[in-house]
C-alpha cells in the first residue's frame, strides 16, 4: 500500500480544490502532488479524480475514499498527539458536551483552573439536557451520569457522586435540624420530579443496616435541578441532591449539609468519547482535570473554589461495588448513549 504521504496529498488536493494550492500547503511542486495522486490511483486500481483544465471533481469512488482517508489521517494525528502528551502541551479546540446543571454548577466555576493548567486548549462547551450524538455533532467527549448501556462509545469512570441532605441555615433555625431519617417526616421537604415521566425522585440513605430508599412526602415538587437548589436557598425546606450541584451554595454558607452519617454514594459519572478516536492529548488533559474536579466536589467537607491538589495526587477511583441509585440529572440520571466500559 502507498505510504501515508500519497494519501495526505490526495486529501489535501480535495480540500484545496487544486494541485497548485495543495502543493503550496505541502511544500511540494504541483507536478509532484499530481504524480503522488496518480500513483495512489494506480495502486488501488480506482480513479479518484476527474481532471480538467478548469476544475477537479471527485468520482463516486473518490468521494467514499476521501471520507475514509480524512478519518484515518485525523486518527493518526490524534495518536501522535497522544504519544507526545507527556512531552508537549496539549493545544487546539476541544468540544465537550455536558448536562446544563453539571456545566453551570461544577465546570464553569472552575474553568479558570483548567485554563491555567492548559492555556493552549480552546474549550467549547455544548450544554444541553438532551443526549447529544458525539460523532454526528463533532463532539470530542461528553460527561454523562448514570448506568450506561452498550454502544460504540468508550467510557472512563470519573467516580461516583455523593447525595447529600441540605437546607438553608435560616430554615434550620426556624424548624430545627433533623437527626434521624424518621425526623424528616416532621419537616418540609423539596423534591425533584423527572420531567420525562412526572415521577418523584426517591431519596437514598446509607445506614449501618444498608441502603434505604424512601418515597418522600414532599411539600414542594420541582422538575428542574437548579430550581430545587434555589428553593432550598430560599429557606423553603430540605433537599437531597448530588453534592457537586449544591457545592457552590454550601461553600458560600447559603446551604448547610445535615445528617452527614446518611450520605450515600449515588450514580457513577463518566467521560465518554467515540470508540474510533484515540484518546487525544486534549481529551486526556480534560479527563485528568475533570477527574480531579469530581473527586473534590463529591466530598462533603470540600468546597468549590479550593485549589486543585497537585497533579498526580488524586488516585483514580476504583470500582465501588454498590448498587447505583437512579439519580436526577439535572439532578437526573441521563441514560447516556450506550457506552463500552473500559
Amino acid at each position: 500500500m502507498e505510504d501515508f504521504s500519497a494519501i495526505s496529498s490526495f486529501v489535501r488536493v480535495v480540500e484545496a480544490k487544486s494541485f497548485a494550492a495543495a502543493a503550496a500547503q505541502l511544500g511540494m511542486t504541483p507536478s509532484g502532488v499530481s504524480r503522488a495522486v496518480s500513483r495512489l490511483e494506480e495502486q488501488i486500481g480506482v480513479r479518484l479524480l476527474f481532471r480538467s483544465t478548469r476544475a477537479l471533481r471527485l468520482t463516486d469512488d473518490g468521494e467514499s475514499f476521501y471520507q475514509r482517508c480524512k478519518d484515518i489521517l485525523a486518527d493518526l494525528g490524534e495518536a501522535v498527539e497522544a504519544l507526545n502528551y507527556a512531552r508537549t502541551k496539549p493545544k487546539g479546540k476541544l468540544r465537550v458536551a455536558v448536562n446544563v446543571s453539571v456545566g453551570r454548577a461544577a465546570l464553569i466555576p472552575n474553568l479558570a483552573e483548567f485554563e491555567a493548567r492548559f492555556p493552549d486548549i480552546r474549550l467549547e462547551l455544548s450544554m444541553s439536557d438532551r443526549n447529544i450524538g458525539l460523532i454526528e455533532e463533532g463532539i470530542d467527549c461528553a460527561i454523562r451520569m448514570g448506568e450506561l448501556e452498550d454502544s460504540n462509545l468508550i467510557a472512563r469512570k470519573l467516580g461516583y457522586f455523593s447525595n447529600v441532605l441540605c437546607a438553608a441555615p435560616g430554615y434550620l433555625e426556624r424548624h430545627g435540624t433533623p437527626v434521624t431519617i424518621a425526623d424528616l417526616a416532621r419537616h418540609h421537604c423539596i423534591n425533584y420530579v423527572y420531567p420525562t415521566n412526572g415521577r418523584a425522585y426517591q431519596w437514598q440513605f446509607d445506614t449501618p443496616d444498608g441502603r434505604i430508599a424512601l418515597d418522600i412526602d414532599a411539600h414542594l415538587l420541582i422538575n428542574d435541578g437548579e430550581s430545587v437548589i434555589q428553593a432550598a436557598m430560599a429557606g423553603l425546606g430540605i433537599i437531597q441532591v448530588p453534592h457537586w450541584l449544591a457545592a457552590c451554595a454550601i461553600g458560600m454558607g447559603k446551604l448547610q449539609v445535615i445528617m452527614e452519617d446518611t450520605i450515600c454514594t449515588g450514580s457513577p459519572v463518566w467521560l465518554v468519547y467515540p470508540q474510533k478516536k484515540h484518546l487525544s492529548a486534549r481529551v486526556q488533559a480534560f479527563l485528568e482535570w475533570v477527574h480531579e474536579l469530581f473527586e473534590r466536589t463529591n466530598l462533603p467537607a470540600c468546597k468549590l473554589g479550593m485549589a486543585l491538589p497537585p497533579k498526580g495526587a488524586v488516585q483514580a477511583p476504583g470500582d465501588i461495588n454498590r448498587g447505583a441509585a437512579q439519580t436526577p440529572a439535572g439532578i437526573s440520571s441521563s441514560k447516556a448513549a450506550p457506552s463500552t466500559m473500559r
